[in-house]
């Protein structure tokens, strides 16, 4: 249950979560799709499907799982099917078929196919860290972040979040550190990086198991060219890539951070999870302060 990434929202000042949480989830619970919808979306237990608990509790962390069905139609199975249908009305009735008619049957060929459709199932993992008043989701994309937090809104009745970020760039951060040959505090550089030229259409630069602060990276920086991604380590016990939006992805914990847990003989599942979410939520309550810091120093602009 180790986030792979993290989306980081930062709620306002004035939220309380509602003492009711459990029946305020159980009212937005995943259903399964019917015969003729295309998707279904709501909470899962962490626990996994026997469990009927919504989320899970460390202190004043709480944890979710939203889960997703939605059904898989092939769009050349679609129009393959409505071509055949559309050529044979053309032909009984000697007339084209165009524009809304089109659209309707079109429609109606979806909802005929739905019950043979495939099913896919996603499951979408986030955090609630009242201490530090934010929202994470496991996402590597922002739609599927929305998604949750939407979930998350219409369940608690509001949610009044934005998404964290910086005051500056987050590109002259990058490119400065690297040019000053060092990171704030406790972080330093992972072997990962991405560069960009200003220009519009200027070139990518992308390199992976490489030292960052090698005479080949600081002359293309030298050139104009600004650190878009970088891969970092904090404290000898994450590492993770930090994109120019504020996301995190490839967040993994080290094997220092590993040998340091506990290992369960004979855990239950339930048991791994609650195992797992300690973790992580108190590598994160410690983590995200310092992740702040780094980007409320000063910088200079060249």
């Amino acid at each position: 249950m180790w986030f792979r990434n993290l989306r980081i929202y930062t709620l306002a000042d004035d939220f309380e979560l509602t003492d009711n949480l459990e029946q305020a989830l159980e009212e937005h619970v995943f259903t399964p799709c019917g015969r003729n919808e295309l998707a279904s979306f709501g909470w899962s237990s962490p626990f996994g499907p026997r469990s009927e608990v919504l989320f899970h509790k460390i202190g004043q962390s709480y944890l979710f799982c939203a889960r997703k069905e939605e059904k898989v139609l092939p769009a050349s199975v679609v129009n393959a099917q409505l071509d055949e249908q559309i050529e044979a009305l053309e032909a009984e009735q000697g007339r084209r078929v165009v524009g809304k008619e089109k659209q309707s049957m079109k429609e109606d060929l979806v909802h005929q196919l739905l019950p043979q459709a495939f099913t896919r199932f996603k499951l979408t993992w986030g955090m609630l860290d009242m201490d530090h008043r934010i929202v994470i989701v496991d996402a590597s994309a922002s739609t599927q972040a929305e998604d949750f937090l939407g979930l998350l809104r219409g369940s608690l009745g509001s949610l009044p979040v934005k998404p964290w970020f910086s005051e500056n760039p987050t590109e002259l951060y990058f490119t400065q550190w690297l040019k000053q040959g060092n990171m704030p505090g406790d972080f330093d550089f992972g072997d990962e990086a991405e560069l960009r030229d200003d220009a519009q259409e200027g070139g990518i630069i992308r390199c992976k198991n490489h030292e960052l602060t090698s005479p080949e990276i600081l002359a293309h920086l030298e050139h104009g060219k600004q650190i878009t991604k970088l891969a970092v380590v904090w404290s000898e016990r994450l590492t993770m890539v930090i994109e120019q939006d504020m996301a995190i992805k490839r967040f993994k914990a080290t094997d220092i951070l590993m040998d340091e847990q506990d290992k369960l003989v004979d855990a239950t599942a339930e048991e791994k999870i609650d195992a797992d979410f300690a973790l992580l939520s108190s590598e994160i309550h410690n983590f995200f302060p310092q992740l702040v810091s780094l980007f409320d120093d000063d910088i200079s602009v060249d």
